[in-house]
């Protein structure tokens, strides 16, 4: 078996290769914008071999290890999803093995589903970085969060995801951003964007927001609240688009925590937005630990890489 392990974490817009080593240390790393709607049918293996062609020639005998949309219905091989409560050991059992025209092994990891009152979920590619963000919080217990346009809290267990929700608050605020009466009221530079704040002014209308959610958690009854507080010149013009963010980020994160609580909780995101759930959880009563999605992404893929190699498959 090889001491080296490639490891690709391929969603539906992007790619991201490690080169990782058997103690799933990361000696190489590579991303495109070759996410799995930019594959053409039958492109897969051909896509593989643009972005890693090289390692796969230098190491013929080094596994493959992909994560992510690639395992969809929509992606390479379709992968059933593993039940929760699931950990690295349980997705590995579920994982399907393919023989690549090289003759070595791809490896592809199953996402994971939930019932949430007789209602399914489900996550394909947040495992890896869940598990990630764990061992670099250094934590096996708790709340973790992933936000983005299709939010994940996940609720873990002695290292195990336990059940999860998903909220669909980014893909929300850019339809109410771009396409909804309250879009109106916000101001737009000549290219019809939406102009930013100053970021005192940003934070404060943000925080008015979560802080209107945490009050009022009716959602639909406070989301008019973006046009009325604008019509009364009750917040600045250039703040409703941040204050509209707070109400639909607070709203999130009232119905995943209970208030005034404490704790540390992981948030995979990129460094605008964890702070600003950051600030969301502080007025909960919780602290942020902001982990970025490429160190999450490694982190994960190195733990399934390791146990991978242990078991000398």
């Amino acid at each position: 078996m090889s001491s080296s392990i490639f490891a690709l974490d391929w969603g539906t817009s992007n790619l991201r290769a490690f080169r990782l080593g058997a103690d799933g240390t990361c000696h190489d790393q590579r991303a495109a914008a070759k996410g799995i709607l930019a594959v053409p049918p039958g492109g897969f293996e051909a896509a593989l071999t643009d972005i890693i062609g090289d390692w796969l020639t230098e190491a013929p005998d080094a596994p493959v290890i992909l994560s992510g949309m690639v395992g969809s219905r929509q992606g390479w091989v379709e992968v059933p999803y593993a039940e929760a409560p699931a950990g690295i050991d349980a997705l590995l059992a579920k994982a399907l093995p393919k023989t690549l025209k090289d003759g070595r092994t791809a490896l592809f990891l199953p996402g994971v589903s939930c019932l949430r009152d007789g209602v399914p979920d489900v996550m394909r590619g947040e495992e890896t970085q869940i598990i990630g963000a764990l061992a670099l919080a250094g934590l096996a217990d708790g709340p973790v969060c992933a936000p983005g346009t299709h939010s994940k809290w996940v609720q873990v267990a002695g290292g195990r995801i336990v059940s999860f929700a998903t909220y669909m608050t980014g893909e929300l605020f850019a339809l109410l951003r771009d396409h909804s009466l309250l879009g109106r009221g916000l101001v737009r530079n000549d290219a019809g964007q939406v102009q930013a704040a100053p970021p005192d002014l940003a934070r404060a209308g943000f925080e008015r927001g979560v802080a209107q959610a945490f009050a009022d958690p009716a959602v639909l009854r406070t989301l008019f609240s973006t046009r009325t507080l604008g019509l009364f010149d009750k917040i600045p013009a250039l703040a409703l688009a941040d204050y509209l963010s707070g109400l639909l980020i607070g709203a999130e994160v009232a119905a995943a925590l209970p208030e005034g609580g404490r704790g540390t909780v992981p948030v995979i995101a990129s460094a605008a937005l964890a702070d600003r759930y950051a600030w969301a959880l502080a007025l909960r009563g919780y602290t942020a630990q902001p982990i970025s999605g490429d160190a999450a992404a490694v982190a994960g893929l190195a733990h399934f890489a390791t146990a991978y190699l242990r078991q000398g498959r």
